[in-house]
């Protein structure tokens, strides 16, 4: 059979895998794959592919407003299938919903012959490569040819309100000092000194990578604001590109504001560049020998893998050539050249290892699909969250499990956990049981970690263990389900894979419903509400037993609006018609670590398997425990709801939300904007303004919700009964 030359792309939220995939795969027809709620995405992704590659035709599709239909997916792609008329096709299924990839990925093999395995992809973002499945076979190394900053940008809905650098910096990079003091004789000194830094950096930058191919330097930049016209949302010193990875630059004088913006530069350069972006901060103030280490103390969630911080004259000694800027900053690049096929870039794993396919092919599902009375067994992976691993133990109530751990999931306590969620699933009206009654019940033994946790980018390996426990427990008439829920894509699609070959069912939980999917029988409700043990899962937390102003004394109080949040604590506790518990987190009574708790939830109430984190930034900080109060930019405010948001979603996945409380003035409608901008709302939606009248909802976890209120009166939406959601 020849080669394919069409490549069927999905597009999830994130287009620069997309775009990539279109420019890197040999196809000529693009068909580009979104739902109704991202075919806006993939239209600006098919828009900069006509641009770069003329020569590709590509075409947007969409599976509908439901992205986790497996039958609308295999409907859409046997319609592409049909139209091909047998002739074969690429696929990457990076984009999308786990649904979507996982259907996908299904139907390309059962369509096309077994060497298809070497036409179906997914990018490892860690090494460049788009990886296949077959494991004889390297990945593809991406290709960002023709790929420039604005296209980036812009296939992420951002736009440049100038294309020229400003007129200072473009006075000092071509005069110095002088030019700059003769065409700007009154500038203040501070402004004068910001200015010159970023020029030196500005050209120093420019002349590492003049002449380089797929290199780019911009000056500053600022971003068109969507929401008001003509305004500006973000905006950026220099911009480096190399391929399609960025970094984006900030030249700061004091070392205090690398600090105090680290954190507001990541959410915006991310917001607009997508994940393959790092941020450099160089100041030029008197040296700070452990800068970095304070960034990382006032925001622990960036790591020096995302933020670097250089002094500008070691920036300037240290590095002197393309090389070295290289190595530094995009080092996935270096060692993976363009247009090539990476060497030894295979999976660890021979082709052969995993059992075959019966020579009558796999047996069919089960006509209905098992419910929890019929005591499957059970397969989930473990992923960064504990919680969907725990709510599937509860969804199918298994009479075995095996919870299906890889190299990026934690394992310490989940073993007890996951057996009193079954306990308390079975037993909802028993007392709860500690570890010694877990296993003298005999629930600890029907749950099993991995032995040896699995390369979570490794379908293949995924696949193997869990056909071999399979294989290894199944009794004659006992049903077999797995849950592909969390984890990596490539997990999802190896235990697919392994339910496939023993007729099992793949299922999907579905957090804002409450619901199953499961890909051959469709949707069926939850029963009951899992049992959680929040002390695993809310780590850094603990139980508030006493008014957290209690707890939260001297400077602390300064940090997080307490009022704000013992108020909205307080009413949402009251209207819960089942159980609510209060969780705080510990650094407020921190003497130091209280300066970074604006960047979490202050409150996290738990009501059954639903979280709902309260923060509550303040909009005067302290810098240092001793510090004066200074004021919150709008920008610094939806920062640190975005760093909450993280911070919560991290640990409960979509089973958690955020509600973001201010009080009245102080420019909410516009931190209410930047909220909404960081966490890709479309202005259409309402994301500016006053989003105080909208519901409390799961199942979109870094959308947080922005709340006006004043601590004596409560909105209506903190009446809301969370324990019926």
């Amino acid at each position: 059979m020849d080669a394919p030359r069409t490549a069927v792309v999905l597009v999830g939220q994130n287009p620069t895998p997309a775009l990539l995939s279109c420019l890197t795969l040999p196809a000529d027809q693009l068909v580009l794959v979104a739902s109704d709620g991202t075919l806006t995405v993939a239209r600006r992704v098919a828009e900069a592919v006509g641009r770069i590659a003329p020569n590709r035709s590509a075409r947007v599709l969409s599976v509908g407003p439901d992205p986790h239909d497996p039958d609308r997916v295999t409907g859409l792609l046997e319609t592409v299938r049909r139209a091909l008329d047998g002739r074969p096709w690429h696929l990457d299924y990076t984009g999308g919903t786990k649904v979507m990839s996982v259907v996908a990925a299904l139907h390309h093999e059962r369509a096309l012959p077994p060497r298809a395995r070497a036409w179906r992809y997914y990018l490892d973002s860690h090494s460049d490569l788009l990886r296949t499945a077959d494991a004889a076979r390297p990945g593809r190394a991406v290709t960002g040819h023709g790929v420039d900053l604005r296209t980036l940008a812009g296939i992420h809905g951002a736009r440049w309100l100038a294309d020229r650098d400003p007129e200072p910096v473009r006075r000092f990079v071509r005069g110095g000092e002088s030019a700059l003091a003769e065409a700007f004789p009154h500038l203040p000194e501070g402004e004068r000194n910001g200015i010159a830094a970023e020029g030196r950096l500005l050209r120093h930058l420019r002349r590492l990578l003049r002449g380089r191919p797929e290199t780019e330097v911009l000056g500053a930049r600022q971003v068109a604001d969507p929401f008001r016209p003509g305004g500006s949302v973000a905006d950026f010193d220099v911009l480096v590109r190399h391929r399609h990875r960025v970094l984006c630059v900030e030249a700061k004088t004091r070392a205090e504001d690398v600090v105090a913006r680290a954190g507001w530069t990541v959410a915006k350069a991310r917001r607009v560049f997508g994940g393959a972006t790092h941020v450099l901060f160089v100041h030029s103030g008197p040296p700070a020998a452990d800068l970095r280490d304070q960034v990382t103390e006032y925001n622990p969630a960036l790591s020096a893998r995302q933020v670097h911080v250089w002094h500008l004259d070691t920036l300037l000694e240290r590095l002197t050539s393309f090389a070295a800027l290289r190595d530094a900053f995009f080092p996935s690049l270096a060692r993976t050249p363009p247009n090539r096929t990476a060497p030894g870039a295979t999976t660890p794993h021979p082709p052969g290892t995993a059992p075959a396919a019966p020579a009558s092919g796999p047996p069919r599902p089960p006509s209905r699909h098992p419910g929890p009375r019929d005591a499957p067994l059970l397969v989930t992976p473990l992923g960064g969250s504990r919680l969907g691993t725990l709510a599937a133990v509860h969804a199918h109530r298994p009479a075995r499990t095996l919870v299906l751990s890889s190299k990026q999931s934690l394992r310490a306590g989940v073993r007890e956990a996951a057996a009193g969620t079954l306990r308390s699933a079975e037993r909802p009206s028993a007392p709860p049981a500690d570890a010694a009654a877990l296993r003298a019940e005999g629930y600890r033994d029907r749950v099993r970690l991995s032995g040896e946790p699995v390369d979570g980018y490794d379908s293949e390996a995924v696949d193997r263990a869990a056909r071999g426990w399979i294989e290894r427990e199944r009794e004659e008439g006992r049903p077999v389900v797995v849950d592909i829920t969390t984890g990596t894509k490539a997990m999802s699609l190896g235990l697919a894979g392994a339910a496939r070959f023993h007729g099992a069912c793949a299922t999907y939980q579905l957090a804002r419903e409450r619901a199953l999917v499961c890909l051959t029988h469709g949707r069926r409700p939850l029963e009951g509400r899992a049992g959680i043990d929040w002390s695993l899962v809310l780590s850094g937390y603990r139980p508030l037993t006493v008014p957290l102003g209690g707890l939260v004394t001297g400077p602390a109080r300064d940090q997080v609006d307490v009022a704000l949040l013992e108020s909205a604590g307080a009413a949402l506790g009251a209207a819960a018609s089942g159980e609510c518990q209060a969780w705080w987190d510990v650094t407020l009574a921190d003497p130091e670590g209280f300066l970074t708790a604006q960047e979490r939830p202050g409150l996290v109430l738990t009501f059954g398997d639903r979280a709902v984190g309260l923060a509550a930034p303040a909009r005067l900080r302290r810098r240092t425990p001793g510090g004066p109060l200074r004021g919150v930019s709008p920008g610094a405010w939806a920062q640190s709801v975005f760093a909450a948001t993280l911070h919560l979603n991290v640990r409960c996945d979509v089973a958690g939300t955020v509600l973001a409380l201010t009080r009245p003035g102080r420019d909410v409608a516009r931190a209410g904007e930047l909220v909404a901008w960081i966490s890709q709302a479309d202005p259409g939606e309402g994301g500016g303004g006053d989003r105080s009248a909208s519901a409390i909802r799961f199942g979109d976890p870094l959308r947080p919700l922005v709340v006006e209120m004043d601590p004596q009166a409560p909105p209506v939406l903190l009446t809301t009964d969370v324990s019926g959601l």
